[in-house]
Order: C-alpha cells, then structure tokens, then sequence
C-alpha cells in the first residue's frame, strides 16, 4: 500500500484500487477541510462515497472530472453528508454530462435527492431543461433534458456491481433513536478491498463485513474524552467510557483502535474530524457541540498514537486530498 500525491492529470493511478479523500472534517465548519467523504478508484473508474462540503473541490484537485464519477454511495442523509448533492447534480447537469450518475443510500435517498434537486434548485432545473432545449443543433455537447441522475433506496447485502467492483452495505447503528438510518459500504476488487464507515460507532456487524481489508476508512468525530473541555458530545462520550459501552453515535480513537483490530485490517484512516485546529470563528462556532478546545496543539497525532495503541497495523489521519494506494 503506497501513499501517493495527489492523481496527475496523465491520470497516473488509472490501473489498480485507490482510495482519494475528498473530504475529511466534520458536521460543522472547517475552513481547511470539507465534509467527510471519500471516492474509491478502480481501474479508472470513479465511485462517490458521500457528498459534503468541498467534495467537487477536492475531485478536481485530486485530478478527478466530477463528470467522469461512475456511482454515488450514501451512507446517510445527515446535511454534512449531503451538503453538495444538488450543486453536484445540477453543475453536471449544466456541464453537458452525457451519463446518468446511479445514486444509492439507505431508506429516504430517493425522497431526498428530489427534493434537493428539484424543488431546491428549481430555478436551475427550469434554467438547464430551458439550455438544453435551445442548444444549438450544430453544437456538440447537448445537456441531457433532465438532470443525469437516477435515486434509489437500498438495503444491507450486495448492492451493486460490475465486472470490476463489487459494492456491499451492512446497517450501522447511528442515532437510531431519532430514526436515522445508516449504511458502511465494503468496495472489493481483484486489487483487495477498502471500506467506508460513514457515521457510527464499532459494532461486530461492521468489524465481520470489514475482515480483512486493505483499507478502513472510519469516522472519528470524537475524542476521547479528556482530549477536549465542555461540549455536549464530550460529556457523553465520557458517560459511554465509564460504562465501556460502545454506544455512542460516533468513534473515538481507542474505540478506533480496538475495532480496527478486531476487523484484522492492514490500514485505517481516521476521518470525519473535529475542528479542534481550525481557524477561530470556526472553533467558537462548534464550541458547543465538540467542546471549547482540545487540550495540546497535537490533538490530532494524539489521535493516531491512541489508535495505535490497540492496533498494531498501519494509521493514517486523514486530510482533504489524500490518496492512498490497495
């Protein structure tokens, strides 16, 4: 497994399975990273795993036509997750794309998609059918009549493939209790396998869907509880670690680092992170969510060292733009 630069416009990592972060922070601003999310390449082809903040960004800074993705995977319909859905589809839609994008996530993908899409940006939907109807004949590149997307609900167990890829979900538990549901995606292919987590906290389901992978890619939108003061997700993620109760809605590092060794995997990168680092409006902003600030300036190497610290295998921390080789 190599750790590479960012994909050449040559489109250098055309051959194999790799991993490009095209969004490692969290559910609340950050101006140095953008929403959590990740799209896994195999053999040039292209598939989306969650739409937040700054994905196209960092598509195209990692080389990547936005245009050229294959299929989008939700795991679940959180804003931080969704927050570019319809700017993805209607700038597609208005940059000529001649392919229809498959979008599949858990139960409400399809009630969502539309109603972003069509009812959000009505505008431009009345704006690019209006484009696409008076292109000119002799002019290639023709918009399609309606946006280039179809939305489907899915379920656990196989949910799609091709003869290069082969994608499977297994429900996670993610504030169940107010009637979120919640998908983990397994990516195989002859190269070996990669798993994306999306927001959840271990579970025996997750960690048997990801044995054995090349590459776990997991949320850690908490810390540890003496890594930060105050904010209500601090407080109980403290009450879960008296009790040793893996309940939380979201990860912590040694909670990571116990799973990740569970799983038997060789890497896991850590995402989805609090903005503990960022610039300080953003800090004010989320003060009350993820706490007033964490304790040492290298909240984030902290992190990887309590991965590591149940997992002998190899830690990364994710960062907008990474891109990791199978």
């Amino acid at each position: 497994m190599l750790a590479k630069p960012l994909i050449n416009e040559d489109r250098a990592l055309s051959r194999g399975m790799h991993l490009v972060i095209t969004g490692s922070g969290s559910a609340l601003v950050d101006s140095d990273r953008g929403g959590a999310s990740a799209a896994v390449l195999v053999d040039s082809e292209v598939l989306q795993f969650d739409c937040g903040r700054l994905v196209m960004e960092n598509l195209v800074r990692a080389g990547i036509d936005p245009t050229e993705v294959d299929a989008m995977f939700l795991t679940h319909l959180h804003f931080d997750h969704i927050a570019s859905f319809g700017y993805f589809m209607i700038s597609n839609w208005v940059a000529s794309r001649q392919r229809v994008l498959p979008v599949m996530g858990p139960e409400g993908t399809s009630r969502m998609a539309r109603a972003m899409v069509f009812d959000g940006h009505y505008t431009d939907v009345e704006f690019a059918r209006g484009l696409a109807g008076t292109w000119p004949d002799d002019v290639p590149g023709r918009p399609l009549p309606e946006p280039p997307f179809t939305a489907e609900d899915i379920g656990e167990g196989l949910v799609a493939e091709t003869d290069r890829w082969r994608v499977t979900a297994v429900a996670v538990p993610h504030f169940q209790k107010f009637g979120v549901k919640s998908l983990a995606y397994r990516i195989d292919s002859e190269h070996g396998a990669v798993v994306v987590t999306g927001d959840c906290h271990p579970t025996p389901a997750l960690q048997e869907m990801a044995r054995g992978a090349d590459i776990l890619v997991n949320e850690c939108a908490k810390p540890d509880a003496d890594l930060v003061t105050g904010g209500k997700l601090t407080r109980s993620t403290s009450l879960a670690e008296a009790g040793r109760e893996h309940t939380h809605p979201h990860t912590t590092p040694s909670w990571l680092g116990e799973s990740a060794a569970a799983a038997g995997v060789k890497c896991v990168v850590a995402t989805h992170l609090p903005p503990l680092l960022a610039a300080p409006a953003a800090r004010r902003m989320s003060r009350v969510y993820y706490g007033e600030e964490a304790v040492r300036s290298d909240v984030f190497e902290e992190y990887r060292r309590r991965i590591a610290a149940n997992f002998q295998g190899r830690v990364e921390i994710a960062r907008d733009g990474m891109v990791l080789s199978v």
